[in-house]
C-alpha cells in the first residue's frame, strides 16, 4: 500500500488470490486515519464476513449440484449450475461456469472472461480453443461485450 502525499492510499501489487487481505490492509489504513482520534480500535471486519457462496461444512451435502460447482461456488452452486447451456471451454470450464463470468461476475470482454475469470487465456492453445465458447457465453447471458 502506498500513500501519497496528500493522503490518498493506493493499493498496488499482489496477486488475484490476496485481494481479500490487501483489501483489509487497505481499509484498516483508512480506519486508522479516520479514527485516530477514537480511542476504540476499529479493525476490518472482512476476516468475520463470509464469502457469497458460504456455507456450512456440515450441510454442504444438501446443495444439489455437481460436486464441480458445490467446490467452486458453495451455496450458490445449484444456481450456477442451472444457468444457460451451451458449449464448454477447455480444461473443463463448462458453459454454465462462462455465463457465470459474464452475468454473475461481471466480465466485460472476451479476454476478461478467459484470463480473469476462467483463467484459461494463460496458456494459448486453451485460449484459442474457449474463445468461441467464451463469445457464445455473452450471448447466452444477453450481454454485449465491450
Amino acid at each position: 500500500m502506498v500513500e501519497s502525499a496528500d493522503g490518498v492510499l493506493s493499493v498496488v501489487g499482489g496477486k488475484l488470490t490476496t485481494y481479500r487481505r490487501m483489501a483489509q490492509d487497505g481499509v484498516d489504513a483508512a480506519l486508522r486515519r479516520r479514527f485516530a482520534q477514537d480511542p476504540d480500535d476499529r479493525p476490518c471486519r472482512t476476516a468475520r464476513l463470509p464469502l457469497v457462496g458460504a456455507w456450512p461444512r456440515a450441510r454442504i451435502g444438501e446443495l444439489t449440484a455437481p460436486a464441480r460447482f458445490v467446490r467452486r461456488y458453495g451455496a450458490e452452486a445449484p444456481f450456477a449450475a442451472g444457468l444457460a447451456a451451451g458449449p464448454d471451454a477447455a480444461r473443463g470450464v463448462t458453459a454454465q461456469e462462462l455465463v457465470w463470468g459474464v452475468a454473475v461476475e461481471g466480465a466485460l470482454t472476451v479476454d476478461d472472461l478467459l484470463d480473469r475469470r476462467t483463467r484459461l487465456g494463460l496458456v494459448a492453445a486453451d485460449r484459442d480453443a474457449s474463445a468461441s465458447a467464451a463469445a457464445s457465453a455473452f450471448d447466452r447471458a444477453g450481454v454485449t461485450p465491450a
